[in-house]
């Protein structure tokens, strides 16, 4: 996670679109995922799927919608992860979108 410094976003933290960002944060399920990823283990979709309670399908779906709002990335192993910049720091579970921290709870059976 990037600092901030008189409000001002650290160089290595993206701001994102407030446009692509708040819908995202609106979304029950999208708000599950970005809290899951908080952890920093690479999801796959089932496991995504198991966190939201749906469909491969349809977490693949709202993974397409994380990807293109620039908040998560797809890597090795159809593996989803946050994007860069957005990894809280061990142990913490507060991620800076540049204009904006989010504080997430921890997932319910952790």
């Amino acid at each position: 996670m990037g600092n901030t410094t008189a409000g001002q976003p650290s160089p290595t933290v993206p701001v994102l679109s407030r446009e692509k960002l708040i819908p995202i944060l609106g979304s029950v399920s999208k708000w599950k995922i970005l809290t899951t990823l908080c952890d920093g283990e690479p999801l796959g979709a089932s496991d995504i799927a198991q966190v939201v309670g749906c469909t491969v399908s349809a977490a693949s779906k709202h993974m397409r919608g994380l990807m293109e709002a620039g908040l998560a990335l797809q890597g090795r192993g159809r593996l989803y992860r946050l994007a860069p910049g957005l990894q809280p720091q061990p142990g913490q579970r507060v991620v800076d979108f540049g204009h904006c921290l989010l504080r997430f709870d921890v997932p319910a059976g952790n």
